[in-house]
């Protein structure tokens, strides 16, 4: 139930309630002002009855009395007139009177005994009646006999009755025109300002920080009102700052990022330049040189496309290298994890001779695509795999493998996922356990100085992690370490 009609209801209940014990009492007050106004009217004609009836002898005079009586009970609210001495035996009442009389006899005896008016209400075929009783005296003070006056009541009832109605219709309009009153004073100064303001909050809640409430009313739902509309000012600024503060941080990141990529392709290109950088330049000239004057053909030719074949190939590894280095902001597509993985063994295979370690792969075909970052996932597979082709100084065997499962992982889905996993296995020296619990701290390193950052496998599980995948490692010291990537298929390649 809404809260305008909670109030409409609650306080009609009230005034209800007020109206109906106002009308209540009002009745209860009326019948007491008419049977007071009934009493006055009879004890007015008793007076008179009494001056007249002790003037004369009532014992000597019962004709007069008859006659008195009789003109007494012409007034329409009296019923009767009852004269009575119990002990002269003297009896005169109206004779309009149907019924008995020896109730109305008792009442003047106590009268005539107490020497007091005596009343009392009661019935008659249905009808109430006033009993009004009284002594009359001789000239001595002596009481000779009593009166009793009949009136009827139902006068007092009928116009009890009317009052009642009057009183009823009354407060029925009232009650009518003051509901109709609090419903529209509610719908106005209550209702309509709450359908406002949760207009406003649904609005907000749908990210439309620019809503706004307009009330000047002046009571405490317009302050609520512009507390609103201020609390909308500083979630927009809240906002804005923390779009900015995002934008910092994500740009520090990518920064951060950048560095380290450019860290480990420094480590690779100090070698790669001494290496390349020459030779390419003379193997270029000397080819281009020895096409221009061949004399062994088929031998001449055999030997220039082997030279060829082998600046080509430097070259595209420095294009990749320079195509890696090069800044750029994220971007998700669907990306073939084998062929990520083939151009990053092309970057450290100088290295991967030099060290005379030997590379068994186990690529599976067909393996589902990946959704993410080609430049972000190959700065962790650079990473992992340079790691291990370095603990591996003496030579050893560099083990790699990809391949589809479908994993249940606690923490992030209840159901099934399927996920590809990335297999790096190296036979070198492994990772101490004190090692192993610090690997993913920044800045932890047990590199030389000049050839780590500790920031390697901290960005590294941090793309993994916005990929929604993890890195879980395995190491024993003398046998070599195991770091295994999981990443969350797309689809299926084909």
């Amino acid at each position: 139930m809404r809260l305008g009609t909670k109030l409409t209801l609650g306080l009609s209940l009230i005034i209800i309630f007020v109206l109906s014990g106002y009308g209540f009492f009002h009745v209860i007050s009326r019948r007491e002002i008419l049977i007071r106004k009934m009493k006055v009217e009879v004890m007015g004609i008793s007076q008179t009855l009494k001056i007249s009836l002790e003037k004369i002898s009532p014992l000597r005079e019962r004709e007069y009395v008859q006659y008195l009586i009789n003109s007494i009970e012409k007034y329409e609210k009296t019923l009767g007139v009852i004269v009575y001495h119990p002990h002269k035996d003297f009896l005169v009442w109206s004779q309009s009177l149907e019924m008995r009389i020896e109730p109305f006899l008792e009442l003047i005896n106590r009268s005539i005994k107490e020497d007091n008016p005596q009343e009392e209400f009661g019935g008659y075929k249905k009808t109430s009646i006033f009993s009004y009783a009284f002594p009359l005296k001789d000239k001595r003070g002596k009481n000779i006999g009593g009166v009793a006056i009949l009136q009827k009541t139902t006068f007092v009832e009928e116009e009890i009755r009317q009052a009642k109605w009057t009183i009823f219709i009354t407060i029925l309009v009232l009650i009518g025109g003051t509901v109709v009153l609090i419903f529209f004073i509610t719908r106005k100064w209550i209702t309509l300002p709450i359908f406002q303001l949760m207009d406003g909050i649904k609005q907000m809640a749908k990210g439309q920080l620019n809503t706004r409430i307009d009330m000047k009313k002046g009571d405490e739902i317009s302050e609520l009102a512009q507390a609103f509309n201020q609390m909308a000012v500083d979630l927009r600024n809240a906002q804005e700052k923390m779009i900015q503060e995002m934008e910092i941080k994500l740009e520090l990141e990518r920064n951060l990022r950048q560095s380290e990529k450019l860290a480990t392709i420094g480590q690779l290109a100090s070698e790669l330049a001494h290496e390349f950088g020459t030779p390419l330049n003379i193997i270029s000239g000397r080819a281009d040189l020895m096409k221009r004057r061949l004399e062994n053909k088929e031998e001449t030719q055999k030997n220039l496309d082997v030279i060829l074949l082998q600046t080509g190939r430097i070259t595209k590894i420095i294009q990749q290298l320079l195509g890696f280095v090069r800044k750029k902001k994220p971007e998700r597509r669907p990306l073939e994890i084998s062929l990520l993985l083939e151009t990053t063994l092309d970057f450290i295979d100088h290295q991967i001779q030099k060290q005379k370690v030997k590379v068994a792969k186990d690529i599976k075909e067909n393996l589902p695509l990946v959704t993410g970052d080609s430049d972000q996932l190959q700065q962790v597979f650079l990473n992992i795999l340079l790691n291990a082709v370095q603990s591996m100084p003496q030579g050893g065997t560099l083990r790699l493998s990809a391949s589809p499962k479908w994993i249940s992982k606690a923490g992030l889905e209840a159901a099934q996922r399927q996920y590809v996993e990335v297999f790096v296995e190296d036979t070198g020296v492994g990772i101490e356990k004190e090692v192993m619990e610090n690997i993913f701290q920044p800045f932890f390193t047990t590199k030389e100085k000049e050839k780590g950052t500790g920031l390697g496998l901290t960005l590294s599980q941090g793309i993994v992690q916005d990929h929604e995948g993890w890195i879980e490692v395995e190491s024993e010291i003398g046998k070599g370490s195991v770091f295994k990537i999981y990443l969350p298929a797309s689809q299926r390649v084909g």
